[in-house]
């Protein structure tokens, strides 16, 4: 009989998961779980109430069977966490953190304690700056400040929680224009271990701040509000061609050093599907500008790149523009018509609408690289899509540049400021399809393309299979991140398998 795994003592609330220094309850004292609903403003979910089995479950259900925790902590503010936070301390539980539920590696979900976020979703606007809630969804945050003009640097995924995507650095649709959703970051209230809670800025308790700007998630402290900086939301021109696939080496060659070269304003990606019926691929984006300058800037990419076989061009105003690419229009497609006339903030579903349609099981890896990819790599890629055993997925290449790397590298934990382009390799299965295929694509798909990169991942992509993801994630800053984990969370009360 094999002893069991690290995962599996976390996920049963074992105390030997436990580092020797975190706190400890006598062996014969259980949690006193009465105690803690009756504390809290929010509500206890225990695994016997209603609502407990949809309250549990990760995004990925790759990890659904692990997400088991006694009780998800739905907190209704700060003070619900503080109290979490001494309840998981007094009885030796690990607790987990979870804003929006959609870690990659399911750690947000799996510990005895889970205490989320997702009630925490406030917005409030102020010239120039947003409050903004670690729960709030993105979708719901670019509806609020769409009413007032403004956006922040963020992505597409509508039910993602803010603070989930922020304190792991926040790549987005607005990136090269704006920087990071961390650049953007101006203060954060965090709820430390002990339960105190502090203020933190470039001013107070700074290496903190400087941590939770691409290392903060789940590693320090327990956000509770997010102060960001906005910036304009104009009108914005989304744009979508295809190739055929034997055009795709040069379509790809072409585009990710056009992309990476173009204004700020523009944003870029770059898509290799892989399908049983064979592959094919696709570039898209958005402009922040009209449709004449987004077809002046594509000129050269579409007379160097042949023949396409799909040409899509709208603008469109900035909110329905994220509400398309997010799939939470009338328009499932980024850049077909302008939906019809109202506010675009009225026809979002709600979170748990879009959060139920999105849960499947996936896999995920990432690459970055300081260099274009070159012939060699090109022609490999194409070998791999076209491979027989291909199963549906897809790398996602988006060009870097511009307001992202123009942050040096030491001003925040996201060390990720060199490369020129970001990979995302994903694979996705129904409930009842084997899951073999499309886990040994991901890691063939990595192989492939990790001569051309540069070791680094993405710390946001959490990939449970790295074996140097403390170097792929965070690199030179590791020292420091220690640093900053010894001095707010010396007992480890915040752990996970990727834990700083």
């Amino acid at each position: 009989m094999t002893a069991p795994s690290r995962r599996t003592l976390l996920t049963l609330g074992l105390g030997a998961a436990l580092p020797s220094s975190a706190p400890r309850a006598a062996a014969t004292a259980g949690p006193d779980w009465t105690g803690l609903a009756t504390a809290l403003r929010g509500e206890l979910l225990r695994p016997a109430a209603p609502g407990y089995d949809a309250a549990r479950l990760p995004r990925n259900l790759r990890f659904a069977d692990a997400a088991r925790p006694e009780a998800v902590a739905r907190c209704a503010d700060a003070a619900d966490v503080a109290e979490c936070l001494r309840f998981s301390r007094r009885h030796g539980l690990r607790p987990a953190v979870r804003s929006g539920g959609h870690c990659y590696g399911g750690w947000s979900s799996d510990a005895p304690l889970v205490i989320d976020l997702a009630a925490l979703d406030s917005v409030r606007v102020t010239e120039g700056q947003a409050e903004l809630g670690p729960g709030t969804p993105l979708m719901t945050v670019y509806a609020a400040l769409a009413r007032h003009g403004v956006t922040i640097p963020a992505g597409s995924c509508p039910t993602v929680g803010l603070a989930g995507l922020a304190l792991g650095g926040g790549h987005g649709v607005t990136s090269r224009a704006y920087g990071l959703t961390c650049d953007s970051l101006l203060s954060a209230e965090v709820v430390l271990a002990d339960g105190r809670t502090v203020r933190c800025d470039p001013d107070h308790e700074p290496e903190l701040f400087w941590a939770l700007r691409g290392g903060g998630n789940g590693n320090f402290g327990i956000v509770t509000s997010l102060r960001l900086r906005t910036h304009p939301a104009p009108d914005c021109t989304v744009f979508q061609y295809s190739w055929d696939w034997p055009e795709a080496g040069r379509a790809l060659a072409e585009w990710q050093r056009w992309a990476y070269a173009a204004p700020d304003r523009l944003w870029s990606n770059f898509h290799v599907w892989t399908r049983p019926d064979g592959p094919s691929v696709d570039a898209g984006g958005i402009l922040l500008g009209p449709a004449e300058e987004l077809r002046q800037l594509t000129a050269p990419l579409l007379a160097r790149t042949g023949r396409t076989t799909s040409e899509r061009v709208v603008t469109r105003p900035y909110l329905d523009t994220m509400l398309a690419y997010a799939g939470c229009s009338t328009d499932p497609t980024p850049a077909g018509p302008t939906p019809a006339d109202g506010d675009p903030a009225d026809r979002i579903p709600t979170a748990r609408e879009c959060l139920d349609q999105e849960r499947r099981a996936f896999a995920a890896a990432s690459h970055f690289f300081d260099d274009f990819l070159p012939d060699r790599a090109l022609t490999e890629l194409r070998r791999f899509a076209e491979r027989r055993d291909s199963v549906e997925a897809s790398i996602s290449f988006t060009a870097l540049g511009g307001a992202v790397n123009r942050v040096p590298a030491a001003d925040t934990a996201f060390r990720h400021r060199s490369s020129v382009l970001l990979a995302q390799l994903i694979a996705e299965w129904p409930a009842d399809a084997d899951p073999a295929p499309r886990l040994r694509w991901v890691a063939d798909a990595r192989t492939a393309l990790a001569p051309y990169a540069n070791g680094h991942a993405y710390q946001n992509y959490r990939d449970p299979t790295l074996t140097d993801w403390r170097i792929a994630y965070y690199g030179e800053h590791l020292p420091r991140l220690r640093a900053v984990k010894a001095a707010y969370d010396p007992d480890r009360t915040f752990d996970f398998p990727q834990a700083v």
